[in-house]
């Protein structure tokens, strides 16, 4: 595999070979050199390589779907490698309480959940040191949808009355689906939630018809579309849904200096990976694949599966987009209206602004897009 992004000091193969041609020419024209002191006299022993620093990254769904894979490709690309770290990936498989409670027990030193759990604890009176470090979509990953050929829900007001299908009752979703009820004038109490979790098992409650209509991320919908046997509809978009960022990056604020830079190294693996993806999703998903086989579909033929994940894969993708220039960066004005669309601008919570910081993003932004972009039309498995 072709590696982009090396450090300066690092040789090319043609160098070395170079290198060692002018060794020889020297060694067969010039005087032989004097005996040089041996290793008994004091001469150092090269240098061991750096052990790679382990930073561990909490992710709300499966590993190996189609729709995230630049959050883990980075190892097979070659980015992990680049900046020497060594991150362990852990899915809750959408329990958020779980990921929540991981972070704010120091049991994960990043999670890529969003903004609210800190907030929320802050609120509650059991706040911990974490920050928002890296914004991932620049508009809301929420969509509703139906399964099935004759849905009973077709448009907003056909909600009332109605059950919808999300992954846990007073989650995440519910901010958005407030949201997207208010187009026709309606509030939770209009509706019921069914508690279904999310991805295959969300789809499969309602085919079974135990919901009528479902609110998830486009990640955690992934699976479903990808099956291409669910005859998914989606609603349109509530116009609010376009005009917030969501779905941030935090990190404990308590790392140490050398846990920091792996967050840093990590945050550009990340943006490498996002375009990377941007710009082949093809070859994302194979490297996706490469690493986690068993999440390439069974029983279906190479070439359909292929089509099927990178069509999952290109609709998440149209989530993510640069703000003011730079992969994850968060403008003051788009994070303050997320956090009051939250409901979340507590007294308690003092400076807003300071649940969140940029001061990372220009490094995770410091490398030849170009470069990746070739390395992504090059990729082979």
């Amino acid at each position: 595999m072709r590696r982009v992004g090396e450090r300066s000091h690092t040789l090319t193969r043609r160098e070395v070979l170079a290198g060692a041609l002018a060794v020889s020419v020297a060694a067969a024209c010039g005087p032989a050199a004097a005996p040089g002191p041996s290793a008994a006299s004091g001469t150092p022993a090269p240098a061991t390589p750096a052990p790679k620093t382990k930073i561990s990254v909490g992710f709300g769904i499966a590993l190996g779907n189609p729709s995230n894979p630049f959050a883990w490709i980075g190892k097979e690309l070659g980015y992990f490698d680049e900046e020497n770290i060594d991150p362990d990936i852990i899915s809750t498989s959408g329990n958020t309480a779980q990921a929540d409670a991981m972070l704010a027990s120091n049991q994960l030193d990043v999670g890529i959940f969003g903004l609210d759990p800190i907030l929320r604890a802050v609120i509650a009176g059991s706040p911990f040191p974490a920050q928002s470090v890296f914004n991932v979509q620049s508009k809301v990953q929420y969509e509703l949808f139906t399964v099935g050929t004759n849905p009973k829900v077709k448009t907003y007001a056909d909600f009332k009355g109605k059950k919808v299908a999300v992954s846990e009752i007073g989650g995440t979703a519910d901010p958005y689906l407030t949201e997207a009820l208010k187009v026709a004038g309606l509030t939770l109490k209009d509706v019921t939630e069914v508690a279904t979790g999310i991805g295959v098992p969300m789809g499969e409650a309602l085919r079974r018809g135990d919901a009528d209509v479902g609110i998830s991320t486009r990640g955690q919908i992934g699976p479903v579309e990808t099956a291409g046997t669910y005859n998914l509809t989606f609603l349109p978009r509530p116009p609010f849904f376009d005009s917030i960022i969501s779905g941030n990056m935090v990190a404990r604020s308590d790392l140490n200096p050398a846990k920091e830079a792996a967050l840093k190294g990590y945050m550009r693996a990340y943006a490498k990976a996002i375009v990377f993806t941007k710009a082949n999703p093809e070859a994302a998903i194979k490297a996706n694949w490469k690493m986690f086989p068993e999440a390439k579909p069974k029983g279906v033929a190479d070439d359909v599966a292929l089509k099927a994940a990178v069509t999952t894969n290109t609709n998440y993708m149209s989530y993510i987009d640069k703000l003011e220039g730079k992969w994850g960066f968060m403008p003051t004005e788009k994070m303050t209206a997320y956090v009051k669309f939250l409901g979340l601008d507590s007294p308690k919570l003092g400076d807003i602004s300071k649940y969140w910081t940029n001061k990372y993003i220009d490094f995770a932004n410091n490398f030849d897009e170009n470069e990746i972009k070739e390395q992504a039309r090059n990729y082979k498995p």
